[in-house]
């Protein structure tokens, strides 16, 4: 069934599903892809195009709410009728959890990145919230900032092994960053941030700490959990044997990982595959993931880690790989 399949999303998840079936309808609401992983690059004064492409779409709508009974997408445009659904509608960064959110700034959209950037310029005392992918990278651009990285865990960079935590931790320590490892953030105000122990003096306080997914996904009135859909291995949701999703929007039962862009790419790619006649399992793909500490990069793997020039020409081909995508969607829609 390669017709009348809706992918709901037009990030790389949503996007390496449409590569798959061409025949497929590709909705969002809007005609540019924000590729989140290069959104440090642009606070670190590159580019925003790096980060910010222009991409075609099929539909140009902002979804509102699904009838999943009746088959029926409902956007600002009015009602779509679906055989087989595909939701890839991206991550949400949860900050209204945190005491005081009005006082973070976040790092979803190529808006925050362009405000951050000057934030930065200007603050003196920054101080980052959580200690993962997001927030080491941001801490290893302000060597001339007094910068506090606040983790909730034993370590930064927790989903990774132990030895990446600590060449990480000696690294950013290196250049200045303050890291502060089993401490919770139990208010952010104005000018400082308030810990169980201590309060933390600063003019900026930036959000690295968990996502969950589209916040629409809540309202659906299909099993989720953190605003992901629960899927099974195939990528189909539990609730509605037409429905699969993919990338930010799923949540396998019983596992967690890491959503990278190589999560992203697979299982979109599966997803379509599924939704089209196959059965293909969708494994707990454990590649690594490449993160850069102003711009020397490192290859962090379950076990593993590994520096120097060959990660550089890995991160090369896999920014490469994104641009010839983008360049077939093109072709593909306006064709």
């Amino acid at each position: 069934m390669a017709g009348n399949v809706f992918i709901l999303g037009a990030g790389l998840s949503g996007i390496y599903s449409k590569m798959q079936n061409p025949q497929s309808i590709l909705i969002d609401k809007s005609k540019y892809l924000t590729i989140s992983t290069r959104l440090v690059n642009v606070v670190n004064s590159t580019d925003k195009s790096y980060a910010y492409k222009q991409r075609p779409v099929d539909r140009n709508e902002t979804v509102m709410d699904i009838d999943f009974a009746n088959r029926l997408i409902v956007t600002d445009r009015g009602n779509i009728s679906y055989g087989k659904l595909i939701i890839a509608l991206g991550h949400n960064q949860a900050i209204k959890t945190i005491e005081g959110s009005q006082f973070l700034h976040k790092l979803e959209t190529i808006e925050d990145a362009l405000s951050l950037k000057e934030l930065i310029r200007k603050a003196e005392n920054i101080t980052i919230v959580g200690g993962s992918y997001l927030g080491v990278e941001l801490a290893s651009i302000m060597p001339v900032k007094n910068v506090t990285v606040i983790e909730s865990g034993s370590r930064i960079l927790k989903s990774g092994p132990e030895s990446a935590s600590v060449y990480i931790s000696e690294y950013l320590k290196n250049t200045g960053v303050n890291i502060v490892t089993g401490a919770t953030v139990q208010e952010v105000k104005s000018s400082s941030v308030l810990l169980s122990d201590r309060e933390i003096k600063s003019d900026l306080t930036v959000y690295a700490g968990g996502i969950s997914g589209n916040p629409l996904i809540e309202n659906l009135g299909i099993k989720s959990e953190n605003s992901r859909i629960i899927v099974n291995k195939y990528l189909q949701s539990v609730d509605y044997d037409d429905v699969y999703a993919c990338g930010d929007s799923m949540k396998i039962e019983g596992k967690n990982f890491p959503m990278t862009a190589f999560i992203a790419r697979k299982s979109g790619t599966i997803a379509m595959r599924n939704a089209t006649g196959s059965r293909v399992e969708f494994n707990d793909y454990r590649s690594g993931n490449i993160l850069s500490l102003n711009g020397k990069y490192i290859m962090v793997k379950e076990n593993s880690f590994s520096k120097g020039p060959f990660t550089g020409i890995i991160k090369k081909y896999v920014n490469g790989k994104t641009e010839k995508t983008l360049e077939k969607l093109n072709q593909i829609i306006r064709t």
